[in-house]
């Protein structure tokens, strides 16, 4: 027998079946954002900085913090009045900043959700702990996990409300994910407030997106068209800001990858 054989015979099983040191990639680190606020509408004792703490990569995009939300929060900041007093549910959450904002321009009641994934939800609070302690404190900001169309009775029992429903519901940059359209819709439905006669117009919902595939664009749209058409909501478009693609080597028109657009959907006026 030669040495090599030798030597072969005589190592380790595991060691056979070790990949190089430097062969996988190590995993992208956790990052984080810091946003700013936009000066003429922060108030005096509001924070003018947001830290927005993000995972490293996770499959259902919640490590990034997306244009959709940053625009939102902006639009939040100039319209205080949305949230101001009011219960706020935010779905699909990830870096949470619409959350944030809200809690920062007078949110009585806040619920911020996302997939529940352990990972996804820590993040949110780790968020929220770093932002806003006391909030989560005291349990008018709480974090949990939502699978959209499911468990919607759990969430509706966070609200506060003898209705279990909230004022103010926000959608960042969801409406992409096509095949979760029914879903999305139904939580809607059952979690944002109804009207009351002579009390109050119901509660609204403020859906901001881009179209990151322009060719699929017109599925993208079904949303607010399914919206008007199987909930009856009213459809009013706030919003139409050019920010820039997300992603440069996206294919498809720069132009449209770059632009968020914005919708309230609310009850019809009687």
């Amino acid at each position: 027998m030669s040495d090599c054989a030798s030597d072969f015979e005589d190592a380790p099983m595991d060691s056979m079946f070790q990949e190089p040191e430097g062969y996988f990639k190590p995993p992208p680190e956790p990052t984080s954002v810091v946003f700013e606020r936009q000066p003429q509408w922060v108030a005096d004792g509001s924070p003018k900085q947001i830290t927005v703490n993000l995972l490293g990569s996770h499959p259902l995009w919640g490590h990034h913090l997306w244009n959709a939300a940053k625009t939102f929060a902006n639009y939040l900041d100039e319209n205080k009045t949305i949230v101001r007093n009011k219960s706020v549910l935010e779905l699909g959450a990830a870096g949470a900043l619409p959350s944030l904002i809200s809690a920062c321009n007078g949110a009585t009641k806040l619920v911020v959700t996302d997939y529940p994934d352990h990972d996804l939800i820590e993040n949110i609070r780790k968020n929220v702990e770093a932002n806003m302690p006391v909030r989560l404190a005291d349990g008018s900001v709480q974090v949990t996990g939502f699978k959209w169309g499911y468990d919607i009775d759990r969430i509706a029992g966070l609200s506060g409300s003898s209705e279990g429903t909230f004022d103010v519901l926000i959608l960042c940059d969801l409406v992409f994910n096509h095949s979760e359209h029914t879903a999305l819709l139904n939580s809607v439905e059952r979690l944002m407030a109804k009207p009351k006669a002579g009390v109050t117009s119901g509660g609204e919902a403020y859906v901001f997106f881009t179209h990151h595939r322009p060719w699929l664009a017109d599925k993208d749209m079904e949303f607010i068209e399914r919206a008007r058409d199987e909930l009856g909501l009213e459809v009013t478009k706030v919003v139409e800001e050019y920010t820039g693609a997300m992603f440069d080597d996206d294919p498809g028109d720069e132009r449209v990858r770059g632009t968020v657009h914005g919708y309230r959907l609310g009850y019809p006026s009687e």
